[in-house]
């Protein structure tokens, strides 16, 4: 598992791209090998991905949001897409 550090800006790779389905009435995650199908959260976390943002402030407005603890959910999740080479994480 990759080391997702508070202070990294994660930015989606120039590969991938997030598009609305209207036939499954969900977002997908786009890249040239296939998709994932893409839940409420993972959007939001996915959207956040600008290279503006970083960790710790996804995990905190996230979790403000959802009123729970969501810090390890994210790290796997954006720890995941950096290993499919989905996500840039930005110093």
């Amino acid at each position: 598992m990759i080391l997702i550090s508070d202070t990294n800006r994660p930015i989606l790779a120039s590969k991938a791209r997030v598009k609305w389905d209207p036939v499954r009435q969900k977002h997908l995650l786009l890249f040239p090998e296939g998709l994932l199908v893409l839940n409420q959260t993972a959007h939001e976390i996915i959207t956040m991905c600008n290279g503006k943002n970083k960790v710790i402030t996804i995990v905190n407005s996230l979790g403000d949001r959802y009123k729970t603890h969501v810090d390890t959910d994210i790290r796997e999740l954006l720890s995941r897409l950096v290993e499919k080479r989905l996500l840039l994480l930005l110093e």
